[in-house]
């Protein structure tokens, strides 16, 4: 079950990533909220990622991680013809914020001593 969690979350990091970074167009306003969802929702996937792959590291760490990634993302994508966004740095934050507080509310119901078996 941990190889496939782990190759699992290989899969979503690469394909985010890949989705993240490749070259597309400017978004017109009414898709800019399903734009910000998509952050949004894209690294709440990134942080849990980088839990599963890296189950030692603290999950502020990962947080931490995964927010200074959205950054770099945002930075690539002004050299790549996509729009960097103070907005999309906003909804990642957010993103990884939730999933963290979703991760702390699921362990406080399901201790980690549990998981060990």
């Amino acid at each position: 079950m941990r190889l496939f969690l782990r190759l699992a979350g290989a899969v979503v990091l690469i394909v985010l990533l890949f989705l993240l970074l490749s070259p597309g167009g400017t978004l017109e306003t009414e898709e800019i909220i399903w734009d910000k969802a998509a952050h949004f929702i894209a690294f709440g996937l990134i942080l849990w990622s980088l839990g599963v792959l890296f189950r030692r590291l603290p999950r502020t760490w990962a947080a931490l991680l995964a927010v200074v990634l959205g950054g770099a993302v945002e930075v690539v994508q002004g050299y790549i013809g996509r729009d960097p966004s103070w907005g999309d740095l906003l909804a990642d934050a957010l993103g990884v914020a939730v999933a963290l507080l979703i991760w702390a509310a699921w362990r406080r119901f399901r201790p980690r001593e549990a998981l060990q078996t």
